[in-house]
């Protein structure tokens, strides 16, 4: 390899690296200056941020003839676990006023628990909560955490919303109002606490 080769080879590597670093700079530059409303609320036309308190009532139903929780995955472990560790199951359960399964419906929540404790019964939780009715029509507060099953309050949080719920962000207290486990049936008191705007 002659000194010929290895100019080039250095010209080339600084030619690559300059390229990459006006692609950087200008694309740094695009981003905030031309714009300047990514990631901010009231450059998207949203004004001020509220605070909001909802209590709905979860009810889950995994036993009946029409369940609305389903296991669709689990290891070869999980039926001989005492936690259920390894089970995947899909939820689209009805959220409503009263802790009465017939009392005013308000939404669904739909998602995913995780049974993800080998030696505790806990959770992990990823679901929607989809308004249906009044104000909140149409919106949605996602929720993510880790929901253990034996205490009598939980905290799940919130990260995220649509609709009139943008930019979301706080927390649920979880608290089990019927737990019926002869026929698979459960029903939990949420109060979510959100901040959005």
């Amino acid at each position: 390899m002659g000194m010929d080769d290895i100019h080039s080879k250095r010209s080339l590597s600084v030619a690559m690296f300059s390229i990459c670093l006006i692609f950087y700079v200008s694309k740094v530059a695009v981003a905030g200056k031309l714009f300047p409303a990514l990631g901010n609320p009231v450059h998207l036309g949203l004004r001020k941020e509220k605070f909001s308190h909802f209590r709905v009532y979860w009810h889950d139903n995994a036993g009946s003839s029409n369940p609305t929780t389903i296991q669709v995955a689990g290891a070869n472990s999980t039926q001989d676990s005492i936690t259920g560790f390894g089970a995947i199951l899909v939820f689209d359960d009805a959220l409503t006023e009263g802790s009465d399964p017939s009392s005013k419906r308000l939404g669904r929540a739909q998602g995913t628990y995780t049974f993800a404790g080998i030696d505790e019964p806990v959770v992990l939780a990823n679901a929607n909560i989809v308004f249906t009715t009044g104000k909140y029509n149409g919106s949605t507060l996602g929720i993510m955490g880790r929901n253990m099953l034996v205490p009598e309050v939980r905290e799940l949080i919130i990260i995220g919303g649509t609709g009139l719920l943008r930019f979301a962000r706080g927390y649920v207290e979880a608290r089990t109002h019927l737990l019926n486990i002869i026929a698979r049936q459960v029903i939990v008191e949420y109060n979510l606490y959100v901040y959005h705007y």
